[in-house]
């Protein structure tokens, strides 16, 4: 039986500029994350991507649902795997606290 609970994260959003002859990584600000997560204790511990997944509902910048562009411009990926990871540690934290 998975486990499901709804979470929200920031995704820290950057990009590579150069300066003065360096390639440097700027901030440029936070997309906030919303969906649900899921957890399936019958899955092997060493894989965090079998052991859990997630359903992401908005990905918002100033607000504004963005997730259609993100899908189409193919960044989803990145974002969903910084959701399960996010998702996983705050399982386990919770998980370990509890106990």
């Amino acid at each position: 039986m998975r486990i499901h609970k709804e979470f929200t994260f920031h995704y820290p959003l950057k990009h590579k500029v150069v300066r003065d002859l360096k390639i440097v990584t700027e901030h440029v600000g936070d997309l906030v994350v919303e969906g649900v997560g899921y957890f399936d204790p019958s899955a092997s511990v060493l894989d965090i991507f079998e052991r859990y997944s997630v359903d992401i509902d908005f990905v918002k910048w100033n607000g504004t649902d963005i997730k259609p562009v993100l899908e189409v411009t193919g960044a989803m990926d990145d974002v969903v795997e910084a959701a399960i990871r996010f998702f996983a540690k705050e399982f386990e934290h919770r998980s370990n606290r509890a106990a």
